[in-house]
C-alpha cells in the first residue's frame, strides 16, 4: 500500500521530497494513536488493527494530498510563502476540516447500537481521524511553509511533471466542458448505469457465519472440515436450548420435551437431539425419572448425577446438533422450528442459547436502530453542508448522491459472494449471503470516504460560482481542478485496500472489495458524469437560497 501511494504521490507532485510528506504524514498519525493506546492501556482486537492502520493511512495521505497541491498551486501562480499558506488554510483546510467532521459524523451511527465490538471499534477509528485532522491542518501546514525550498527536489523531476500537469489540466477541462454540454445525455446513462449496479441488491443477503470468519487455511477450519466430512461437523457448534419447567421430571414436563425432542429429530435439518428424553416410548422416561424420584436420587451429592442429570430440578437443557454448520439457511430453520415450539409450550418455558442464538442476537441488536442510524447520518450531513455552502439543495444533493456508491459495493458483493463472480481470481468463499457485520462497517466508511470527493469538488465549484456567479463555468472549472486530484486519492486508495482484497479471511476480503468497488464508482460514474450533469440541469437552485436571482441570465445560465 505504501509503494502503490507513493508511486502516485510522485507522479501527482511530481516531487519525491514532496510526495514523501502524505507517508510521513500517515506514519505519525498512526504512531501518535498507538502510542495513546500503549499509554491508556488501551487494546485493540484484531478487525480494530486492521482498519485503524488502513483508515487513518488512507485518510492521511488524502487530507495531505488535498492541502499540499493547493498549496503547490498557489505557489506556482507567483503568491508569496504567506499567501500560499493563507489561501491554503482558508479554502483546502476548510474542506478537510468538514470532510473529517462528516467522517466522524458518519462513524459515530455505529456507537448507538449496544455491541461492543462496534464501540471499541469506532472509538478508535474516531481517534484516529482526530488525530487525521490535527496532522493535516496544523502539522502539515508548519511544515510546508518551514521547508518551502526542499518540496522540488528533485528538480528535473520536478520539471517533467509540471508539464504534464499542464497538459493534465487542459484535458480535465476539455473533458468537464463536453460533460456540462452534453448533461441531459451523461445523466439518463448515469441513472441507467446506477440501475445496474443496484439490480443485484434484489437477492442480497446478510448471514451470521460461526465458524466461516477464520481463514480457510487455519488449523480449525482444517479440523472442522475433517469432521465435517465425517458428519460430526454439527457436533461442535450445537443449538443449545433451556427448558424451564417447576419440576422438568414431571411427567407433564417430560410429555413437553418429548413432543418437542420427536419433532426436532424429523427435521432434515437437525443430525440428532441430546436431552432427558430420547427415542424410546416416553412411558419409559415418566416410569425412570418418577422412579427415581421416588428413591431420592436426586438429592444425594452423587458425582455421576450431576454428570448427567441437571442441578435444578427447574430447567434443564437441551442440545440440538445441526448437519451442517456452514450453511446459514440450516441454523435459520432450526431458530424458526424452535421458535413455533415455544409458542405452543402450554406448561414450560423455552430459551434458544448456543453460540448460533448469540450471534443471531448481536445481528438484531447491530441492525435494530438503523432507521435512526440513518437519520443521525444524513442529518448530521445536512447540517455540516448547510453550514459550509450556505445552501439546502447541495446538502440533499449530496446526500442523496453518496448512496449510489454504497449501492455500486453491495451489489459487487451480492455478485462476487453470493454469485461467485470472481472466485478463481479472488479465491472467495461463496456463502451465499454476506457477513452480518460487513453491511454497516462498510456503509459509514464508504459514506464518509466518498463524502471526501464530494466535499472537495463542491467546494472548488461553490468557490467559482461565488466569485462569477455563473453555473456552468464554476462546474466547469471546479471538475477540472479537482478531477485529477480525485483520481490521485482514488489510486492511493485502491492501493491501500485492494491487497485486502485477496486475503484468506472472508470478512477482511468482504470490507476490503467493498472499498475498492465504491471508490472505483465513486470516481468514475458519480464525480466524472452524475455530480456535473446533474449540477448542470438544476443551474442556479443548486445554491438556492444563497444564489441571487437578478444575476440569472441567459449567458450565465
Amino acid at each position: 500500500a505504501l509503494l502503490v501511494s507513493l508511486g502516485v504521490l510522485i507522479l501527482t507532485f511530481g516531487a519525491l521530497s514532496t510526495a514523501v510528506l502524505p507517508l510521513i504524514m500517515g506514519a505519525s498519525a498512526l504512531l501518535f494513536f498507538h502510542g495513546l493506546m500503549a499509554y491508556t492501556g488501551g487494546s485493540l482486537s484484531p478487525v480494530s488493527r486492521i482498519l485503524t492502520s488502513l483508515v487513518g493511512l488512507a485518510l492521511n495521505i488524502d487530507y495531505a494530498l488535498f492541502v499540499v497541491s493547493r498549496f503547490r498551486e498557489e505557489r506556482r501562480t507567483g503568491a508569496s510563502l504567506f499567501t500560499a499558506w493563507n489561501t491554503t488554510l482558508r479554502h483546502t483546510g476548510k474542506t478537510v476540516l468538514f470532510s473529517g467532521l462528516i467522517m466522524l459524523v458518519s462513524l459515530s451511527a455505529l456507537l448507538i447500537p449496544n455491541v461492543s465490538l462496534s464501540r471499541h471499534l469506532m472509538g478508535h477509528l474516531i481517534l484516529v481521524i482526530l488525530l487525521t485532522l490535527f496532522h493535516a491542518l496544523i502539522i502539515l501546514p508548519l511544515c510546508l511553509v518551514y521547508g518551502d525550498r526542499f518540496w522540488h527536489w528533485p528538480a528535473f523531476l520536478n520539471r517533467w511533471i509540471e508539464q504534464k500537469t499542464e497538459h493534465s489540466h487542459r484535458f480535465w477541462l476539455a473533458f468537464s466542458a463536453h460533460v456540462v454540454k452534453h448533461a441531459l445525455p451523461y445523466f439518463c446513462l448515469s441513472l441507467v448505469a446506477i440501475a445496474a449496479l443496484a439490480w443485484p441488491l434484489q437477492d442480497f443477503k446478510i448471514w451470521s457465519p460461526v465458524n466461516a470468519i477464520a481463514p480457510r487455511q487455519s488449523e480449525s477450519v482444517q479440523a472442522y472440515t475433517a469432521l465435517q466430512k465425517d458428519a460430526w461437523g454439527g457436533e461442535l457448534l450445537p443449538i443449545i436450548v433451556v427448558y424451564k419447567h417447576a419440576n422438568v421430571f414431571s411427567p407433564e414436563a417430560l410429555a413437553e420435551l418429548y413432543t418437542i425432542q420427536q419433532r426436532l429429530s424429523k427435521s432434515p435439518d437437525v443430525y440428532r437431539v441430546q436431552s432427558l428424553v430420547g427415542s424410546e416410548p416416553l412411558a419409559v422416561y415418566q416410569m425412570l425419572y418418577n422412579s427415581l424420584q421416588t428413591i431420592g436420587f436426586f438429592g444425594a451429592p452423587d458425582t455421576l448425577r450431576q454428570l448427567v442429570l441437571p442441578e435444578s430440578p427447574q430447567q434443564t437443557l437441551m442440545y440440538v446438533f445441526p448437519r451442517n454448520t456452514e450453511d446459514p439457511a440450516i441454523h435459520e430453520r432450526i431458530m424458526n422450528q424452535l421458535h413455533e415450539e415455544k409458542q405452543q409450550l402450554k406448561t414450560g418455558e423455552l430459551f434458544r442459547g448456543g453460540i448460533v442464538a448469540r450471534v443471531n442476537d448481536f445481528t438484531y441488536e447491530l441492525y435494530r436502530q438503523l432507521p435512526l442510524m440513518l437519520t443521525l447520518i444524513i442529518g448530521g450531513v445536512f447540517i455540516l453542508l448547510g453550514w459550509h455552502f450556505k445552501s439546502v439543495v447541495l446538502p440533499i444533493k449530496a446526500a442523496l448522491i453518496n448512496f449510489v456508491p454504497i449501492l455500486g459495493s453491495f451489489g459487487v458483493l451480492v455478485l462476487v459472494f453470493q454469485y461467485g463472480w470472481g472466485q478463481q481470481l479472488l479465491h472467495t468463499a461463496v456463502n451465499g449471503a454476506i457477513t452480518n457485520t460487513v453491511p454497516l462497517i462498510l456503509f459509514c466508511l464508504v459514506f464518509g470516504l466518498s463524502m471526501d470527493y464530494e466535499v472537495l469538488m463542491l467546494s472548488r465549484m461553490h468557490e467559482h460560482y461565488l466569485e462569477h456567479k455563473q453555473v456552468k463555468p464554476a462546474i466547469i472549472e471546479g471538475l477540472a481542478q479537482s478531477g485529477g486530484l480525485i483520481t490521485s486519492a482514488v489510486l492511493i486508495l485502491l492501493g491501500v485496500f485492494l491487497p485486502g482484497c485477496f486475503s484468506s479471511s472472508s470478512q477482511t476480503q468482504e470490507i476490503c472489495l467493498g472499498i475498492v468497488a465504491a471508490m472505483a464508482i465513486d470516481a468514475t460514474l458519480v464525480r466524472l458524469f452524475l455530480v456535473p450533469s446533474f449540477m448542470t440541469l438544476m443551474g442556479h437552485w443548486n445554491w438556492w437560497p444563497h444564489h441571487k436571482t437578478k444575476t440569472h441570465t441567459p449567458q450565465n445560465d
